[in-house]
């Protein structure tokens, strides 16, 4: 606006960026104010040692005991409500899919390869598959996360409502596993969500899945690539692995005919449908080892072409039992393709 004649210009533009000054620190402010909110437990100790003893069978003491050093977390919660998976695919996917992690990748599953081998004629899943998830999750062992899983685990169970249940199991399990395991409590390190070793189990998958392959009376998914590799396998055998079939093929365009796929792609992996339905919809059939008998669904994906929509047997589906995200799913199954997965 330009001053009248009764104001002095000089004066005015002095007020005006005074105003825009204060304007900005306002503006700048609030987000700050917002981020530097405080996150406090929901629940206190007491609360939760209660809720604790539906799943452990230790005393009110003992679990007291326990939980009597474990540190509320705030950086924890944050963490939780920004996670990488939910970037879309075309950020995601440069995380992992690189040349670093292939030529990690390759070197690993050379050296371990008579074990990969074993593992595969025991439990049917793919070396390039179990070399894609370790990559993904901890570079073959080399960040295995430092957060202390006590710290992690209590911080998720009392502070975070949507999912404190699952974290108070997995709390349970924890305490139940370092006993079982001869562990301590105290120096076991791992993800902000709990996860630990080169797995990156939680503690619940390990005590269902961890396998002492060389029956060396430990379950060692830190540093013994042996008992790593096969509760890898043996976690997507659990899962439902079939090493006959594929897992995810990107569509270079839509269907003609969208009636069915757009009812299979909101349900995404809620309901399979044989291919031959998408076939007799319009789909142009896939190359093999795709079967018309194979059951599928449709996600879609974010890309750095645009949005993608890919049909994914129930393989893709058994890899988000390790992880729900569609984009770690992807990720590795664009991997272990670089890899030289085939059915």
């Amino acid at each position: 606006m330009q001053p009248t004649h009764t104001q002095h210009p000089k004066k005015n533009h002095k007020g005006l960026i005074v105003i825009a000054v204060i304007f900005t620190f306002i503006c700048m402010a609030s987000p700050l104010f917002a981020a530097e909110k405080k996150v406090e437990p929901f629940l206190s100790k007491q609360d939760l040692v209660e809720k604790l003893q539906a799943h452990v069978d230790l005393s009110t003491s003992r679990l007291t005991e326990i939980l009597q050093d474990a540190k509320f977390q705030p950086s924890i919660i944050r963490r939780m409500n920004t996670p990488y998976e939910a970037q879309p695919y075309k950020k995601y996917r440069p995380l992992f899919v690189n040349n670093r992690l292939l030529k990690l990748g390759k070197g690993y599953s050379h050296h371990y390869q008579d074990i990969f081998k074993r593992a595969f004629k025991k439990y049917g899943v793919q070396k390039e598959i179990i070399t894609a998830i370790l990559g993904i999750e901890t570079h073959y062992g080399r960040s295995q996360g430092k957060d202390k899983i006590l710290d992690s685990l209590y911080t998720l169970a009392s502070g975070f409502p949507r999912r404190s249940v699952f974290f108070t199991k997995e709390l349970a399990h924890f305490i139940m596993l370092v006993d079982e395991e001869h562990l301590s409590l105290d120096l076991m390190k791992g993800s902000y969500a709990g996860a630990f070793g080169t797995t990156q189990f939680i503690p619940s998958s390990y005590r269902h899945y961890a396998v002492d392959a060389n029956n060396d009376g430990r379950r060692d998914v830190w540093n013994n690539h042996e008992d790593i590799i096969f509760s890898v396998a043996n976690y997507f055998h659990e899962h439902h692995w079939d090493p006959t079939a594929p897992i995810a093929y990107v569509l270079s365009a839509p269907l003609s005919n969208r009636a069915l796929f757009k009812d299979m792609k909101a349900k995404e992996t809620k309901e399979w449908h044989a291919l031959s339905e998408l076939y007799a919809a319009g789909l142009a059939p896939l190359p093999a080892p795709w079967k018309g008998s194979h059951q599928v669904a449709v996600v879609t994906l974010d890309t750095k072409e645009g949005i993608k929509h890919v049909i994914v047997h129930k393989n893709f589906y058994v890899i988000t039992r390790w992880n729900r995200s569609y984009n770690y799913a992807m990720a590795t199954a664009e991997l272990a393709t670089a890899f030289g997965f085939k059915p």
